[in-house]
């Protein structure tokens, strides 16, 4: 998201280039591929967003020894970012691990496949949202068509759960 200002803070890019950095480095057998940072960001965005300050009855910050859960706290951005996005690449792994992908994920006999110079989850993903929900619910994915969603983007855990779809 080039446009929103968020991301061109040099702030935020840090943190998006430092989880995606020791991700790469705790899965090694995964590394870098293109879209993860796609996976990152909103992840990043909405924690920020949604992060509170905590501060004690004086108005300074609480130690943060004793607060039992620290969720949604602005000193744990990072850590959380880091851990969502490592949860929501477990079952996506397969689609951007090296060497050949989960050939439950795509076949060759299927239209639009690696074999076609697409990855599996976007092949994957496509067929989801242009058949399978414009079926059920087309005025959904006519609208995640107009504001520009890319399926690959909300499809990636239900279509790695279920390799059927």
């Amino acid at each position: 998201m080039p446009e929103e200002q968020y991301f061109r803070r040099s702030e935020t890019q840090r943190i998006l280039l430092d989880i995606l950095f020791i991700f790469c480095k705790i899965n090694q057998d995964v590394g870098y591929r293109q879209g993860m940072h796609e996976l990152l960001a909103p992840i990043l965005w909405v924690l920020e967003q949604d992060a509170i300050e905590i501060v004690d009855s004086s108005g300074s910050e609480k130690a943060k020894d004793h607060v039992l859960m620290n969720n949604l706290n602005a000193n744990f951005i990072e850590h959380d970012a880091f851990t969502i996005f490592s949860l929501l690449m477990q079952p996506a792994k397969s689609f951007y691990e090296l060497g050949e992908p989960d050939r439950r994920a795509s076949t060759a006999s299927r239209p639009g496949d690696s074999q076609n110079g697409t990855s599996p989850i976007v092949a994957r993903s496509k067929r989801i949202h242009e058949v399978y929900l414009a079926t059920l619910d087309p005025e959904l994915a006519d609208h995640l068509t107009a504001i520009e969603v890319l399926p690959q983007i909300f499809l990636m855990y239900g279509s790695s759960q279920n390799p059927a779809l």
